[in-house]
């Protein structure tokens, strides 16, 4: 196989899009079969800690999150503006996420007590381009302001707060990346063969004293009748 240079890895991996994405277009359309009614709203729950759980979202099926699989549940179509019911382990997560119409979120569960609270964040769509893949980086190490770099490269996220999301699309490459909080750095990940028009997540998650940096391929749950 051709090994690529390092230099033109680099480069590829750093492309922003060219243009705007297409004012009429569908933010990730290609992720679901049906299209839902305008006003949809499409949500994930997000297993930052370190034990897996089982989680609920809305109606449909349940999930199992955490380190030991994905960190993230699929997006499922819920009603806009509306709140949505959240359960972890069977029993409801309290306080209400009424997620934006026509957008994507992710709620984030954090423990609170002898339970869980959730934390919406707004996936934003901007700089989207089908040529191209789109990358997704959430700082949820508490205390960290985190930074996301190529594996003794250059950086590519820079100076994310913690909570806080940042998303720009790259040229499908092979890279491995990882996650830094000050000068605690995770072990590399490798990014797998994406696609373009492909959407890939990485989270970094663990401690600001010893960040752990996970990733996973974005899905859309299959519409399968009216969500509003």
């Amino acid at each position: 196989m051709t090994r690529v240079p390092t230099i033109a890895v680099l480069a590829a991996l750093l492309s922003l899009a060219a243009g705007e994405a297409c004012a009429q277009a569908t933010p990730l359309t290609r992720l679901y079969a049906a299209k839902p009614p305008a006003g949809s709203a499409f949500v994930r729950v997000l297993n930052p800690t370190d034990a897996p759980v089982v989680v609920g979202l809305a109606e449909g099926a349940k999930a199992t999150i955490g380190p030991d699989g994905p960190r993230a549940s699929v997006y499922r179509v819920v009603p806009g503006g509306k709140p949505v019911s959240v359960s972890v382990d069977g029993k409801p997560v309290s306080g209400a996420a009424s997620p934006a119409a026509d957008g994507f979120s992710t709620l984030v569960l954090l423990p609170e007590g002898t339970g869980f609270r959730l934390e919406a964040l707004a996936d934003s769509t901007e700089g989207r381009d089908d040529l191209k893949a789109m990358l997704r980086f959430y700082a949820l190490a508490p205390g960290c302001t985190a930074t996301l770099a190529v594996a003794d490269g250059p950086t590519v996220f820079d100076a994310v707060p913690a909570m806080e999301s940042r998303q720009r699309a790259i040229n499908p490459v092979e890279a491995s990346l990882v996650g830094r909080c000050g000068d605690a750095v995770s072990a590399p990940l490798k990014l797998p063969q994406l696609k373009a028009g492909d959407h890939y997540s990485l989270f970094l998650v663990g401690t600001a004293q010893a960040p752990v940096l996970a990733g996973q391929n974005d899905e859309t749950e299959p519409y399968r009748g009216p969500a509003n």
